[in-house]
């Protein structure tokens, strides 16, 4: 049998290895490269790998997450996910005992991540320090925090279980993430990707978002593949609530105060806002759906057809 190989942090500047001790953190802030000596910018308590890109107007637009803050905790989407992710967790990587998210955003699906492996040393990293800064709100010193580029995650082998969860379909260079996570996965590591699918579903929405893509049925899976992964799980999400998604989207109902959100928008001037809005009951309607929808995963069934689709694959040899 081989001899696992040794986990290691590959320095930014000149891309020597360094290697990781059980117990170390994947980035301590007083990290000094031993090959060139770079030393890593820390911003707020934060370790960054790419600071020159940091606060730049590229993927993502970092004044949402305020407002992702104050939705996600309450919002069917995105509960319903976190319980989508902590099954997976369990079910695929029970053991694993690092764990990083990749585009952690503001941390909510962190709090997933850590209630499945309570055990488990767990990071996250954002492009946005931004984001981050919620994130440690969020969760103190119980979780690292790293600025960084998803096209390098600057690790090798470190990693049991990466997620990337809405992260893809916003950079246009996807299989580069997809290959700097297969590194960082140490023999036999998980991946768990989300991304939105059906190009036919684009909308204002995905504009908001700054997506550069929707994904065709099947695309996702190819595109792990070929970066070196073998596929363990595909299903579809939202599925019970395509039809009514896509009527919406289609119609162009997406706009000021209406979308299937039943009631008024409260921030007219916050289009982020304005697009996660959903009155009460409407949100208990689609959460009880989705769980619905869930209990059909977990019996073993699988759809094609939905607005995300999730996979999860295992690093091959």
């Amino acid at each position: 049998m081989a001899k696992p190989s040794q986990p290691e942090r590959i320095c930014p500047a000149c891309s020597a290895a360094d290697g990781i001790r059980e117990g170390d953190r994947l980035w301590p802030t007083d990290w000094l490269c031993p090959s060139c000596g770079h030393k890593l910018v820390v911003r707020a308590g934060v370790p960054c790998l790419a600071p020159e890109l940091d606060g730049e107007d590229v993927g993502f637009d970092s004044g949402a997450f305020q407002t992702l803050t104050k939705v996600e905790s309450g919002h069917f989407w995105f509960q319903m996910r976190n319980e989508l992710i902590a099954w997976l967790v369990l079910r695929y990587a029970p053991g694993a005992t690092r764990i990083l998210e990749v585009g952690c955003g503001t941390g909510f699906v962190l709090q997933a991540l850590r209630a499945a492996c309570p055990s488990a040393s767990v990071a996250g990293n954002e492009l946005h320090s931004a984001g981050l800064s919620y994130a440690h709100s969020r969760h103190g010193e119980a979780v690292e925090l790293i600025q960084a580029d998803a096209r390098r995650p600057c690790l090798r082998h470190a990693l049991d279980l990466v997620c990337a969860l809405d992260v893809l379909e916003h950079i246009d260079e996807d299989d580069a993430v997809l290959g700097g996570i297969r590194e960082a996965l140490c023999h036999d590591g998980v991946l768990i990707a989300a991304v939105p699918q059906h190009p036919w579903l684009w909308s204002e929405s995905d504009d908001l978002s700054r997506h550069v893509r929707r994904y065709r049925v099947g695309e996702i899976e190819k595109k792990v593949r070929a970066a070196g992964f073998k596929l363990r799980f595909a299903d579809s999400f939202v599925s019970l609530l395509l039809p009514a998604m896509a009527i919406s989207r289609l119609m162009g109902r997406f706009g000021p105060g209406r979308a299937w959100r039943g009631d008024p928008v409260e921030a007219p001037n916050d289009p982020v806002a304005r697009e996660l809005r959903v009155g009460p009951n409407l949100n208990l309607v689609m959460r009880a759906a989705l769980r619905m929808e869930h209990l059909s995963r977990r019996a073993g069934l699988r759809s094609p057809f939905g607005g995300s689709r999730v996979i999860v694959a295992q690093k091959r040899a």
